[in-house]
């Protein structure tokens, strides 16, 4: 009975140790799950944290970068903007002409470019007379360009032989044109730069070829192309030379007769355009520069002094100043080199 008992209580103990082992190993399993889930869940907002914080990092860097980036952007553009708009844009030029469209001119013209587009289109010759470096061979170029028209050129002087503009037999045989030859005869406009400086025998083979639209060449007579048109330019208005161009011939009536002629003044807005156009990074000193030629200028011609302050003066001494000169070196390179102390002194220039 006793060893009943005995057999019992041992194997109810065996049973209950071995229900509490088993409940202890489910718990030291539970256990473990939970904590590597604990675990694993720390580690991953760990790692989520840190690259949280990578990603912030990075990515304030990489605004400011971006902000950086755009505040150079946003600066280049700014001094872009301020250079373009510094430098005084030319407004496109329509000129309306009878039966045809609007021709639109762009780029650096001359105020009265219109007036020698409605001569050249009404089939007149025209004459343009002004003072030097007015800009009246490149009105002619524009002109051309503007009508569509084959462009010729020939710049003449004391010495230009008649060869060069009728053309001329060589030794073997063989007849050179030339380019008032070929604008003559296939149309075209032909600038005559400077006629008042031509060969004295020039006006009188011109009046002949203007009046009834035939011209003498070597090889003989040619017609006139309707094409042909014929803009020449003088500093005088053929009265012969003066105390600022010296050496000008006289034109007879006779040549003047065959011309319309136009009046090219001195164009100060263009003026100040092309110069500042050569000196984009130096704008207030090229305006300067500007100022100070138009004044000796307009001194010049109350004083009635022989020396000539064009355009060109203020444009060639706008260059330098784009290189680095200064407003001095600018000044006395382009502007007054060589002139003598008495008119320096009349204009009030130091030496």
């Amino acid at each position: 009975m006793r060893h009943e008992a005995l057999r019992e209580l041992r194997d109810g103990g065996s049973e209950a140790l071995r229900e509490v082992r088993e409940g202890t190993d489910a718990a030291l399993r539970e256990v473990r799950g939970r904590t590597g889930d604990a675990l694993a869940e720390l580690g991953r907002a760990r790692a989520g944290s840190a690259v949280e914080r990578l990603t912030a990092e990075s990515g304030a860097k990489v605004r400011g970068m971006l902000d950086e980036g755009r505040a150079a952007l946003l600066d280049f553009a700014l001094d872009e903007a301020a250079r373009l708009f510094a430098e005084p844009a030319p407004p496109v030029m329509e000129v309306v002409l009878p039966g045809t469209e609007a021709i639109r001119v762009t780029g650096h013209r001359h105020r009265v470019l219109p007036d020698v587009l409605r001569v050249l289109d009404a089939r007149c010759h025209a004459l343009l007379v002004g003072p030097a470096g007015t800009g009246e061979s490149m009105m002619a170029k524009q002109a051309a360009e503007a009508l569509g028209l084959e462009f010729q050129a020939l710049s003449l002087g004391p010495t230009t032989p008649m060869s060069k503009i009728f053309g001329y037999y060589d030794a073997d045989g063989h007849y050179h044109a030339t380019p008032f030859r070929r604008a003559f005869e296939h149309g075209g406009l032909m600038p005559l730069v400077e006629l008042d400086s031509g060969p004295p025998g020039l006006p009188a083979e011109l009046n002949q070829a203007l009046a009834i639209g035939t011209c003498a060449f070597a090889d003989g007579m040619v017609t006139a192309h309707p094409g042909f048109g014929l803009v020449a330019t003088a500093n005088t208005y053929g009265t012969g030379g003066d105390r600022q161009d010296v050496g000008r011939q006289a034109l007879d009536a006779a040549t003047l007769d065959r011309f319309v002629i136009v009046d090219v003044p001195v164009d100060e807005e263009l003026e100040e355009r092309i110069a500042l156009a050569h000196a984009p990074d130096r704008q207030e000193e090229a305006r300067e520069v500007v100022r100070e030629v138009r004044g000796l200028r307009s001194a010049a011609a109350e004083k009635r002094l022989p020396v000539t302050f064009p355009p060109h003066a203020s444009v060639d001494a706008a260059k330098p100043l784009q290189a680095g000169a200064d407003v001095e070196q600018a000044f006395q390179w382009r502007v007054v080199r060589g002139m003598s102390d008495g008119h320096r002194a009349a204009l009030g220039i130091g030496s």
